[in-house]
């Protein structure tokens, strides 16, 4: 008879979205999408986390960015905040990208609050080390 390890709620969740994350961070990479971002420190955390996708400042005209997008990549990845003007940002591209038929992708937006608590992506990458640091005192503790 094999004994089960007792493994604790909280950490068997915390397991779970690291699962998760890994899985959404590696489809983000493997699928070359292009990522939207409001400004250039959501760019550059996203690098620091080893986002290599090709990576869109929305400091352009909704149509001038879709314009750049349409000639390499017929789907992008929207990553713009959680805050009022990143609601709204995010709309008004997603709305233009349809118009161009590009599809919007929202759904890693959505799953990185969830998974990290994102509200501004300029601080995914702390998001990131402190969820790696609840792991390591969850295990270590």
């Amino acid at each position: 008879m094999t004994v089960k390890k007792f493994i604790p709620l909280t950490m068997r969740k915390l397991q779970r979205k690291q699962k998760l994350l890994n899985r959404v961070l590696k489809e983000l990479g493997e699928s070359g999408k292009p990522i939207l971002v409001e400004g250039k420190r959501d760019k550059a955390a996203l690098e620091r986390i080893g986002v290599r996708n090709r990576i869109f400042l929305i400091n352009l005209t909704p149509d001038e960015l879709c314009k750049r997008v349409s000639k390499v990549a017929d789907e992008a990845v929207i990553l713009t905040d959680f805050d009022e003007t990143g609601e709204k940002l995010g709309k008004r591209v997603e709305e233009a990208l349809y118009s161009y038929n590009i599809l919007p992708n929202t759904e890693v937006r959505r799953k990185l609050r969830y998974l990290l608590g994102v509200y501004n992506f300029e601080e995914i990458d702390r998001k990131m080390e402190e969820f790696k640091k609840k792991i390591e005192g969850d295990t270590n503790g």
